[in-house]
């Protein structure tokens, strides 16, 4: 038998159906990622259609049947629609990329409520703070790596395991995290830290406020921690999001 089931959920993708529904890709708060049916959404006089736009935080009314990939929906409620992320290209970049963080990365139905929270929570930073776009993404990137299981060590070379002294002749190994200068042996596969970027890398893993930065030491840690994903992850092969837009 079908339960009813109210959940909290963002909109990560969404399909044409026949001539006037959809099948929507939500990651929920209580069943992790699912797909979904929802009728007469492409209608005009569809009123689940405008709030089922991309990104979108809402609140969703469905029949689970645990044996059925495709679960039916039958009401919608807008939480957030996020205005000012859509108003704002870099916004729309980075949320998309997080989206599309999820979609790859996550399995379906796997819960983990500490992981929704966090992506509700960088969306409406994306949408409210006046922070770099980048800056809040990197954060969000190093959260989620944590949360599936990937957690990188600032303190300790992921190698040897001795303590990392200063922000001098440290690398990032893409197979391992953070490793020493002694350590860092096969150059092909890891990216040498400037004292600038280890520095900027450690703080962002912090709480600490940084005042001033350069946006490509960003794009350099991005481009570290987007290898770091792919090699940990086979099927994985980067984030379309940040080359489209």
């Amino acid at each position: 038998m079908a339960e009813i089931t109210k959940n909290e959920a963002i909109v990560l993708k969404k399909t044409k159906f026949s001539d006037s529904s959809l099948i929507v890709q939500f990651y929920t708060k209580n069943n992790g990622k699912i797909s979904a049916l929802i009728k007469g959404a492409r209608s005009s006089k569809s009123k689940i259609g405008a709030k089922i736009d991309l990104l979108n935080h809402v609140e969703i009314i469905f029949y689970q049947k645990e044996e059925k990939e495709l679960q039916l929906v039958t009401q919608v409620n807008l939480v957030n629609h996020f205005k000012f992320i859509k108003e704002n290209l870099d916004k729309i970049r980075y949320a998309s990329a997080i989206s599309e963080l999820i979609i790859k990365l996550i399995p379906d139905h796997e819960i983990h409520e500490k992981l929704f929270r966090g992506t509700v929570r960088i969306f409406n930073l994306l949408n409210e703070s006046e922070k770099s776009e980048g800056y809040l993404f990197v954060q969000y990137l190093l959260f989620f790596i944590k949360e599936i299981g990937y957690e990188i060590s600032f303190d300790e070379c992921s190698i040897c395991g001795n303590k990392i002294e200063g922000m001098t002749d440290n690398a990032f190994s893409f197979a391992s995290g953070i490793v020493c200068n002694n350590c860092n042996e096969d150059k092909l596969t890891s990216y040498q830290f400037s004292e600038e970027l280890f520095n900027l890398f450690k703080c962002l893993n912090s709480t600490k406020n940084i005042r001033s930065f350069k946006s490509k030491n960003i794009d350099n840690i991005i481009f570290i921690l987007e290898k770091y994903l792919i090699y940990h992850n086979s099927d994985f092969k980067g984030l379309k999001s940040l080359q489209i837009f």
